[in-house]
């Protein structure tokens, strides 16, 4: 526990700005081995697991200029309050920390740093937590039965479902390592074929059933075709395809006469990205070999853009809670723009992407509602596949807009078929988030201000298909050839100018040294925290100075936020056909990032069970039934009518012209400023780690005055 420099501060000041109010609180800052804990005698108690940290900067103080004499203890004080720690957090939490006591700044930082980045999920908080309550019978984890779910289609067990069965073939995850071990496929196609079909797809995502509607149209999800440039083929997929478009027939089998197409292959992806993945041997289906069906591309962007999109429009709330009221846009006849506006004059496109999603889904819809069966995948059919084909099970199923139904539709489209909730949310942690700057001397011009309220956004972030305004040719350009060009410069630029502006920081740090930042390696950009095992002991030959960027950080993407904006769009369209309220979204979106359960955690199913989730976790829907239990309307829709069985009250059209800003989602879901109960208690689990200097936990900074 050498590494861990600190776990306790009294005297921390704590800053919160937001379009509401500005409050600066001053209290104790406890650093655990899971959690950031802040308290004031305001009544404020912020528990903070580390992987809610989206990123954090440092802001070194100004350098100290020359003097005759030496500084005193008060003339510091007020010069390390110049330094702080920005903080923003993956629940849109801006806040900033401050100290007159550098040391304990830096060292702060230091240890949010180490035990925010971890090596493996194993060991963050969900296989810790202990809750006061537990399940004896692990109901949250088997809330979903595939067998039990697509029974209720009528799989295997009615006329709707007679032509497909359920298949064991992935049942040692031998197949496809991210799929199920439980699939549903047409009863007609043998596991043989299943086998071979599976080599077309990318990662082997063949595909498989996701619902069946009582007309017997079928919604199907897989990952792209290996078509490559060749334009390469595979019979048994085909053959596959063929089989699900045949499920509805009288006696399952493809009238032999006809070319009607109304039977659908959604590809969610832009055109332009379908034929660049032939280059890779990846690519979109050949029509000419899929009969009876004709292909939409949807154009949803790939997670880089909506990440970038994610980042503007943080920028463009932060640009609201940090105004200036001293500046033009905020004098009394120009009052400062509110965040609806400052969003939509931005280039965010946050909300076109959402608006995109929803046209996806009702095309989906409508199609299935007609009676014509939809195949759906993007790329590797984790990600935008997810996306869509929940979104549409819950506008053709009122069992899925039910509390229960929610939760089922969730662990089944997103947690068995493999979407990478740790990888797109970043739970481990990714030392690039960290970042040092310094703050400018009083004399400097306004312009080289840092930002002064939270870390820059990412800057290195993928913007293909963004809006950018430049003007070089590369830019500009139409062709395929540019656009990527445009990317590969940026990319360029922006390490050179990292270079640059780090040289020029050391240097300026060698001719005005801080007193004090020698006695912190962490601090460097390419310093890579000690790895930890999982008995949480550091080892030293595992850290060091690394060149070159986290990979992990460019996998990052709000994927399932989209999915829960979704959800809540549909929601404020149809408030009567939903029985859960916006506070059961708001918390399981808490909770994605709160690493506190096992529900959010992981990449696929495989995972979970040579980890051992079930018992070595806890499920996210154990506390939402113990919370549902307390209290029964704490998720209930005041306005819910419940289905009747008349088409009109079955299906819901979303309609994708009806898109708002959600302002609860982007307002700080955070019991601590909410002055809630529901706080995360202190268990055996979370201990507070050993101090390097002192027993009390703090340290000694100033041992000579």
């Amino acid at each position: 526990m050498d590494f861990i420099r600190v776990t306790k501060v009294e005297r921390m000041r704590l800053v919160r700005t937001s379009a509401d109010e500005d409050a600066e609180y001053i209290g104790t800052l406890h650093l655990t081995t899971h959690h950031l804990i802040f308290t004031a005698p305001e009544n404020l108690e912020l528990w903070l697991g580390y992987p809610l940290l989206h990123s954090a900067e440092l802001v070194r103080p100004p350098k100290l200029l020359p003097k005759q004499h030496p500084y005193t203890r008060e003339e510091l004080s007020q010069w390390a309050l110049e330094g702080s720690i920005n903080v923003r957090c993956q629940h849109f939490l801006f806040f900033t920390l401050r100290c007159d006591d550098v040391r304990k700044l830096y060292d702060v930082f230091a240890t949010m740093k180490y035990l925010a980045t971890v090596r493996s999920v194993k060991q963050l908080y969900a296989f810790d937590y202990a809750p006061p309550h537990p399940e004896p019978d692990k109901v949250g984890w088997s809330l979903y039965s595939p067998k039990d779910e697509f029974g209720r289609m009528g799989v295997g067990k009615s006329e709707v479902g007679q032509f497909w069965r359920l298949s064991d073939i992935n049942r040692k995850y031998q197949l496809c390592p991210t799929y199920p071990p439980v699939l549903v496929v047409p009863a007609k196609i043998s596991d043989t074929t299943l086998t071979y079909a599976a080599k077309h797809r990318s990662k082997s995502r063949l595909p498989v059933l996701c619902y069946l509607h009582p007309n017997k149209a079928s919604m199907t999800r897989s990952s792209q075709p290996m078509v490559g440039l060749k334009q390469a083929r595979s019979v048994q997929d085909e053959k596959l395809v063929e089989a699900i478009l045949a499920t509805s027939e009288p006696q399952g089998v493809a009238p032999r006469y006809g070319n009607e197409r109304n039977n659908i292959i959604i590809d969610a992806r832009p055109t332009t990205n379908a034929v660049v993945n032939r280059a890779v041997g990846a690519g979109s289906e050949n029509m000419d070999h899929y009969k009876r069906c004709r292909k939409e591309y949807l154009g949803i962007d790939n997670i880089h853009v909506m990440r970038d999109a994610l980042n503007k429009m943080v920028d463009a709330m932060q640009a609201v809670e940090q105004h200036d009221p001293s500046s033009s846009s905020a004098s009394p006849e120009r009052p400062p723009r509110g965040v609806v506006a400052r969003i939509q004059g931005s280039k965010t496109n946050w909300l076109r992407h959402i608006g995109n999603i929803m046209v996806g889904v009702r095309t989906i819809v409508e199609a299935i509602d007609a009676g014509n069966h939809v195949l759906v995948h993007c790329s590797d059919g984790w990600d935008r596949t997810a996306q869509l084909t929940s979104l549409a099970q819950l506008c053709l199923d009122p069992y899925y807009r039910t509390i229960k139904g929610f939760a089922v539709l969730i662990e089944k489209e997103w947690v068995s078929f493999g979407h990478q909730f740790s990888l797109r949310c970043g739970h481990t942690g990714h030392l690039d988030k960290f970042k040092v700057s310094r703050a400018k001397a009083a004399n400097k011009s306004s312009s080289d201000d840092n930002n002064g309220g939270a870390p820059a956004s990412d800057d290195n972030t993928s913007t293909s298909g963004g809006d950018g305004d430049e003007s070089d040719i590369l830019q500009t350009g139409t062709s395929m050839f540019g656009r990527f060009a445009s990317r590969a410069l940026r990319g360029v630029q922006s390490r050179i100018s990292s270079a640059i502006q780090a040289a020029s920081d050391n240097m300026e740090d060698e001719e005005n040294l801080d007193p004090f930042v020698s006695e912190y390696p962490e601090l460097q950009s390419n310093y890579v925290t000690p790895d930890r095992s999982e008995s949480g002991k550091s080892s030293a030959s595992s850290s060091g100075f690394r060149l070159g960027r986290a990979k992990h950080d460019h996998e990052t993407s709000p994927v399932f936020q989209q999915f829960l904006d979704c959800v809540y769009q549909i929601w404020v369209q149809h408030p009567t056909m939903f029985e859960f309220n916006e506070d059961l979204l708001l918390d399981l979106f808490y909770h994605l990032h709160s690493a506190q359960f096992g529900t959010f955690v992981g990449n696929n199913m495989r995972e979970r069970d040579a980890l051992d989730f079930v018992q070595n976790t806890q499920s996210v829907w154990a506390w939402v039934w113990q919370r549902i239990s307390s209290d029964s309307s704490v998720y209930q829709n005041q306005l819910y009518m419940e289905s009747t069985d008349s088409h009109q009250r079955r299906v819901i059209v979303p309609d994708p012209g009806y898109i708002q800003y959600w302002s609860a989602l982007f307002t700080c879901h955070d019991p601590a400023f909410k002055h809630t109960s529901d706080r995360l208690p202190p268990t055996s689990a979370d201990p507070v780690p050993a101090a390097r200097d002192g027993d009390d936990g703090t340290s000694n900074v100033w041992a000579s005055s």
